[in-house]
């Protein structure tokens, strides 16, 4: 099976079987051989193998939206979070400097402790070893993973934010960078989220004692303030162009191709860029079959087998097909839109945005709460 059909049975599965009990059943990690009343689209919506319209829309043919407004928030907390900071990139310039600058935490013996599941809080290691094996936690349960590693291990969140972006199949930097940084009291001024073992008690299909969190922490303190950049979307000249596709949306190479202008076709794999940084092998490994069948698809709908893994590549290819601009569907903000602004200065590089990303990332100034207010008006606008 590939992987667009994998997800869309996905999709299929759960929206008959577990959404109408979604928002009662949602909190509760009942750990990794029992996920049914979650989605398990993360992954998938990550590399919008399927994307935020189609998951909705799929809900929408099962229930009212009284029953699946909570499902529709979470799909669209993804939404927010990508729309929050690409209005605000220095947030995550910062966050990678820090990560540099950082560099030499990890080798002291409390992180180490932390990455490999030895330190004295029982739970946090369960979900530490399941992390690394499975490539996935479960979203209540990373808020309980980030509050221990921020306020009780007293970590960086910083280098928290980057072990699991490293090892997250769903990992997107937006989420994940913006969730840390919710949790530590900075995405909100003076709002954090502090673990408690009764909490993780009640909510977790295994039960622990004597925890000893610190329960009473303070939120971490920045002197930092992130002015809004306005968002600006840039006008698309198919002249001599090269379109190159990309596994963060790989349901664009089907859903556009109809109104693709470009002379040429073919796909960039930020395997190796990702490598650099260190992302774990479940990752890579997922990321390298959705490639292989984004690869086929493009080779199936636009006759080409054009594949670029680096800048000497992309070079090459420029020059024996003449080539003035390259165009990919929109890179939000992470590695892989770092590395194409690398080769910006020489590349004429523009990103084509979807619909659906200009209406809802405008509405992404202020907190969560009033983007969720919007709500209405994006169902309107996409159903």
């Amino acid at each position: 099976m590939n992987i667009r059909d994998e997800a869309l049975n996905q999709l299929e599965q759960f929206g008959e079987n577990n959404l109408g009990l979604y928002a009662t059943e949602r909190n509760f990690d009942y750990g990794p051989q029992k996920r049914t009343n979650t989605s398990n689209l993360s992954k998938y919506i990550t590399h919008r193998v399927i994307d935020e319209e189609e998951v909705i829309q799929s809900a929408y043919k099962k229930f009212s939206f009284k029953k699946i407004e909570k499902f529709i928030q979470e799909v669209l907390w993804r939404t927010y979070w990508k729309g929050w900071l690409e209005m605000r990139p220095q947030v995550w310039r910062d966050y990678t400097k820090d990560v540099l600058a950082l560099a030499g935490e990890k080798q002291k013996q409390p992180y180490q402790d932390a990455i490999n599941g030895k330190t004295s809080i029982s739970c946090f290691n369960d979900w530490t070893k399941e992390l690394q094996e499975y490539g996935y936690l479960h979203n209540h349960t990373r808020m309980w993973f980030a509050s221990i590693w921020v306020f009780t291990l007293n970590l960086p969140w910083q280098l928290g934010a980057d072990f699991f972006l490293k090892y997250l199949k769903d990992g997107d930097a937006a989420s994940n960078t913006l969730s840390w940084r919710w949790v530590a009291g900075l995405h909100t001024k003076g709002k954090h989220y502090l673990a408690s073992e009764w909490n993780i008690n009640k909510f977790s299909s295994k039960k622990y004692n004597n925890l000893k969190l610190n329960e009473n922490a303070g939120c971490c303190i920045e002197n930092k303030n992130y002015e809004i950049i306005p968002l600006q979307f840039e006008n698309i000249n198919y002249e001599n162009s090269l379109m190159l596709f990309h596994n963060l949306d790989f349901s664009f190479a089907l859903k556009y191709q109809t109104i693709l202008q470009c002379n040429h076709y073919g796909m960039i794999n930020f395997n190796s860029i990702l490598q650099e940084h260190n992302y774990a092998k479940n990752v890579l490994e997922l990321k390298s079959k959705i490639n292989q069948n984004l690869q086929t698809l493009i080779k199936e709908k636009y006759n080409s087998e054009i594949i670029i893994h680096n800048k000497e590549e992309l070079n090459k290819i420029i020059k024996e097909k003449n080539i003035s601009t390259i165009i990919l569907p929109y890179l939000t903000t992470g590695y892989e839109n770092d590395f194409i602004s690398t080769i910006k200065n020489e590349i004429n590089v523009k990103y084509l945005t979807r619909d659906y990303d200009k209406f809802c990332w405008p509405f992404a100034t202020k907190g969560y709460f009033a983007f969720k207010e919007q709500i209405p008006k994006i169902i309107a606008k996409f159903l």
